[in-house]
C-alpha cells in the first residue's frame, strides 16, 4: 500500500480530508449547490436522445415558432380572434332563433280570442323585439371590430366575411317575417271595419287603418251602426291592429338602415382591400419595370465592357505598331551601311 505525505496511509489520509467538520461545505455533495445539478427537475442540460443534435432541435422549435409568428400573428391574438368568433356565431343563432319566436307571437295573436291573452302576446313580441333590436346592434359592432382586425390574414378575412354574410341574412328573413305580418294585420283590420261599414270603399278602410284620422272615421260608422256591440269589438280590434302596423312599420325601417349600415360597412373595408391591392400591383409594375431596366443596365456594361477592351487593345497594336515600325526601319537602314 502506498504512503501520502506526512507518513499517512490511505486510510487516515482519506478520513482527514472527507470527514472534516460538520459545518464545512463538501465541494462534491450531490445536495449542495452544484451547477450541474437538477433541482426540482430544473437542469436546462437535460440528456437528449442519443445520435440527436440538442441544438439542432430547438433551433428547429424556434424558427417554426417565428415562422408563426410572423405569418398568423402571436398565438393570443389568433385564439381572441377565434374565440370572438365563436361568440358572435352564438349571438347570431340567438337573432335567428328570436325571429322564429317573433313569427309564432304574430301568429298567435292574429288568432287569439281572449283581449287578456292577447295583451299579453303583444307585450311577448315588444319585449322580445327590443331584445332583438338590442341583439342587432352588438352585432353589427362586433363584426365591424373583427373586419378590422382581419385585413391583414385572409383566413380571418374570411371568417369575418361569413358572419357578416349570416347576419345579413338573418336582417332579410326579419324583413320578410314583419312584412308578411304587417299585410294580414291589414287585412285583418279592414275585415273588421268593414263589418261596421260594409259599403265603405277602399279609399275610406285605408283611412280608417293608416290614416290619423281613422279613428274618427272608425267612430262615425260605430255612431250610424245598428250593431253597437259588434261595433264597438271591432273598433277596438282595428285600433289594436292599427299600434301593431305602426310597431311593425317601424321594425322595418330599423331593420332597412341596419341593413345599409352593413352594406356600407362592405363598402368601408372594401375600399382599404382595393387600395392595397392597387398599391401592389403598382409596386409589382414598377418591380418589373426597375428589372427591365437593370437587364437593360447589364447589357449595356458588358457592351461597354467589351468595347473598353477592344479599344484597350487597338491602342496596345497601335503601340506595338509604333514601336517597332521605327526599330525595324532603323535596324534596315544600320544593315545597309554595312
Amino acid at each position: 500500500m502506498g504512503r501520502f505525505p506526512g507518513g499517512m496511509n490511505h486510510q487516515q489520509f482519506d478520513m482527514s480530508n472527507y470527514n472534516g467538520d460538520l459545518g464545512r461545505t463538501n465541494p462534491y455533495s450531490l445536495t449542495d449547490s452544484n451547477p450541474y445539478s437538477n433541482p426540482a427537475g430544473a437542469n436546462s442540460y437535460e440528456m437528449e436522445a442519443v445520435g440527436e443534435n440538442p441544438y439542432e432541435s430547438r433551433a428547429d422549435i424556434s424558427e417554426a415558432s417565428t415562422k408563426e409568428v410572423s405569418v398568423y400573428g402571436t398565438n393570443n391574438d389568433v385564439a381572441d380572434f377565434f374565440d370572438e368568433v365563436d361568440e358572435i356565431k352564438k349571438i347570431v343563432r340567438r337573432y335567428d332563433q328570436n325571429i322564429d319566436t317573433i313569427e309564432s307571437l304574430h301568429k298567435q295573436a292574429l288568432s287569439e280570442i281572449s283581449g287578456e291573452q292577447e295583451t299579453y302576446t303583444r307585450e311577448q313580441i315588444g319585449s322580445l323585439a327590443n331584445e332583438t333590436s338590442a341583439l342587432s346592434q352588438s352585432l353589427k359592432d362586433r363584426i365591424k371590430s373583427l373586419q378590422s382586425r382581419s385585413t391583414r390574414d385572409s383566413t380571418k378575412k374570411t371568417q369575418a366575411e361569413n358572419l357578416k354574410r349570416q347576419f345579413m341574412n338573418a336582417i332579410q328573413r326579419y324583413q320578410t317575417v314583419e312584412a308578411t305580418f304587417r299585410q294580414k294585420y291589414r287585412e285583418q283590420a279592414e275585415r273588421q271595419f268593414r263589418i261596421v261599414r260594409p259599403e265603405a270603399t277602399d279609399a275610406e278602410v285605408k283611412a280608417a287603418i293608416e290614416d290619423v284620422q281613422g279613428e274618427q272615421i272608425f267612430s262615425q260608422a260605430l255612431r250610424t251602426s245598428n250593431r253597437r256591440g259588434e261595433a264597438q269589438t271591432a273598433l277596438s280590434e282595428v285600433q289594436t291592429r292599427h299600434r301593431e302596423i305602426q310597431k311593425i312599420e317601424q321594425t322595418m325601417a330599423e331593420l332597412a338602415q341596419l341593413f345599409h349600415d352593413m352594406e356600407l360597412l362592405v363598402a368601408e373595408q372594401e375600399a382599404p382591400v382595393q387600395h392595397v391591392e392597387k398599391h401592389t400591383e403598382q409596386v409589382q409594375v414598377d418591380v418589373e419595370q426597375g428589372m427591365g431596366h437593370t437587364s437593360k443596365a447589364v447589357v449595356f456594361a458588358r457592351a461597354a465592357r467589351k468595347k473598353k477592351w477592344w479599344c484597350l487593345l487597338i491602342c496596345l497594336i497601335i503601340i506595338i505598331l509604333a514601336v517597332c515600325i521605327p526599330v525595324g526601319i532603323w535596324a534596315s537602314n544600320n544593315n545597309k551601311k554595312d
